[in-house]
């Protein structure tokens, strides 16, 4: 495009080439000059505005500072032992650098003696979780945190509430106002199930019984029920590994009210009687339950 406005002649080409590029040279510091001054200008009469306000006694608030993404963070259905994380995100309206705290509350007191926190925060260059936070923001410039639910270990459904407690500091003063964040979650029980399961006499509790005879296929699919309200992603094991038995497969999504599959595999080429529990854990949770097997080979 800019060659176009350029008459170029052999005999001149090198004199008219490097007058071009030290006149767009010039041109680009005009440009990015006056965009400095620009900026500056309106850095200025913001910080003016504030100082009026200030020399009035007017009201300055919080959000004469800091705007936020959002006013409620919820987490959605979980289940003991699962980590939870949000974006909040902060932007800093001032020309100049200020200093913004964040405090993370947890409302349920019953959680208030646990040893990890249930709400927390991190910064995004690190995974050091805390529950207060000073942080400088230079002018005009915006950041974010992540907002953390470590769900605690309890058997019962319940909701569990927090806030995000908000405030601003500019020149050693804290400034009048407050964000308020409100955080919402609900705990859900999960329940996994077999309609296999039968009482035993000898040990007194629920098992699921099994027969194989040798010289046939020594497999057995086992069905189950995920009738939790939530889908689960389920990890299989037996609770003492043996070469004996094989589970599959491993790993498995249900979604909630779905029927589900599980085959185990004999290698076993005597007669005899194995026992085992089959483990179901619900993955990146505390969540596991265990079904005791009984398997008869004849």
């Amino acid at each position: 495009m800019l060659m176009g406005f350029l008459i170029i002649t052999k005999k001149n080409y090198s004199v008219d080439q490097n007058m071009f590029k030290n006149s767009l040279q010039g041109f680009k510091f005009q440009i990015s000059n006056s965009e400095k001054e620009n900026q500056q200008e309106l850095f200025r009469i913001q910080k003016q505005k504030f100082a009026q306000k200030m020399k009035q006694k007017q009201k300055v608030d919080v959000r004469d500072l800091v705007s936020i993404n959002k006013n409620n963070i919820i987490f959605p259905n979980v289940i003991p032992g699962n980590i939870c994380e949000e974006d909040l995100v902060f932007c800093n309206l001032y020309p100049d650098t200020i200093i913004i705290c964040v405090q993370i509350l947890c409302t349920n007191p019953e959680y208030d003696d646990l040893d990890e926190y249930v709400f927390s925060a991190r910064k995004l260059n690190g995974y050091d979780y805390n529950d207060k936070f000073m942080l400088a923001c230079p002018g005009q410039k915006s950041f974010s945190l992540k907002i953390a639910l470590k769900v605690p270990n309890v058997k019962n459904i319940e909701k569990i509430g927090g806030t995000v407690l908000i405030t601003v500091q500019l020149n050693n003063q804290k400034i009048p106002g407050q964000y308020i964040v409100q955080i919402e979650s609900q705990i859900t029980k999960p329940i996994i199930e077999c309609p296999k399961m039968l009482m035993s006499s000898i040990l007194n509790t629920p098992v699921i019984q099994l027969a194989f005879k040798l010289g046939k296929k020594l497999d057995c699919k086992i069905p189950f029920r995920n009738n939790s309200q939530i889908s689960l992603f389920l990890e299989i094991e037996f609770l003492v590994p043996t070469q004996e038995l094989l589970v599959q497969p491993s790993q498995i999504q249900v979604q909630s009210s779905q029927q589900f599959l599980i085959t185990i595999i004999v290698k076993s080429k005597i007669e005899q009687n194995i026992k085992n529990v089959l483990v179901i854990r619900a993955k990146n949770s505390n969540v596991h339950f265990a079904f005791p097997l009984i398997i008869k080979v004849y």
